[in-house]
């Protein structure tokens, strides 16, 4: 009994989640989409947050059909209930591959010149485990009451020059280059997410978004704005509200997942 209580406990409802996206206060569309798809007898709940290139065509049809691709797999081999962690990554990394190959499908019948293409992060949250894929500098947070830590790495050049120790953490902040990405779900016939598994514990909250949000807001400021939030809502709200408080650049979306 103590074991199906614990289970219930770290169970994720669909009020357990909430998300909002904006266009910023500078760019015409908004190019990034969300998703998620919580179980109905099942245990495991997926959620994500897609990015289209910037500056790149239909950036917002390639954000949504990576989504859109992902969730009919998901549903189609009825992942909610499946409870080996190992088949779980290699769902993930074989839907990406599928919604890959139909975002460059389009590009190729497209013909155009700068190809269509998003980034990608992507969760599968189990009763102990969650399993993250991703491709680009769209980020996945774990917040533990104390302290907010990426579990993501960003794909990107800037990121490349950190890791090598070519230039510092802070001065990759303001990098001319900051925007341009390594890796990302269309553009090439094939992609290798990076994809790794983490235990759950207790009074963990769970963060997705583009970097529209993370662009404008380090850390620190993630976590202030977290504990002097009341609720889920209000607190995807205040994330939002101060990134467009700091210029809004780009478009921002939040995912948030409070078990």
């Amino acid at each position: 009994m103590a074991k199906k209580e614990k289970s219930e406990k770290k169970r994720i409802l669909p009020e357990n989640i909430f998300a909002t996206t904006h266009t910023g206060l500078i760019r015409d569309s908004n190019e990034d989409s969300y998703a998620y798809c919580t179980p109905g007898k099942g245990q495991n709940v997926i959620v994500a947050v897609a990015d289209g290139i910037g500056g790149h065509e239909n950036g917002d049809i390639a954000s949504r059909l990576c989504l859109r691709t992902i969730l009919i797999e998901w549903r189609r081999k009825k992942m909610w209930s499946e409870k080996s962690i190992r088949k779980i990554e290699d769902f993930l990394g074989k839907a990406i591959a599928e919604a890959n190959k139909e975002i460059y499908k389009l590009n190729l019948s497209f013909n155009v010149q700068q190809p269509m293409g998003t980034t990608l992060v992507l969760a599968v949250i189990t009763s102990d485990k969650i399993a993250v894929a991703h491709a680009g500098d769209s980020r996945f947070y774990r917040y533990d009451g104390k302290t907010m830590k990426s579990l993501t790495r960003d794909h990107s050049f800037v990121e490349e020059l950190v890791l090598k120790k070519i230039i510092t953490r802070e001065e990759a902040k303001d990098h001319p280059f900051s925007h341009v990405i390594s890796r990302c779900v269309g553009t090439a016939d094939e992609l290798e997410p990076e994809i790794n598994v983490f235990k759950r514990a207790d009074g963990e909250k769970y963060f997705l978004c583009s970097d529209g949000l993370i662009s404008h807001l380090d850390d620190e400021k993630l976590c202030e704005i977290i504990s002097l939030s009341k609720d889920i809502c209000e607190t995807v709200r205040n994330l939002l509200y101060a990134a467009l408080k700091k210029g809004g650049d780009d478009n921002i979306t939040v995912l948030s997942v409070f078990p």
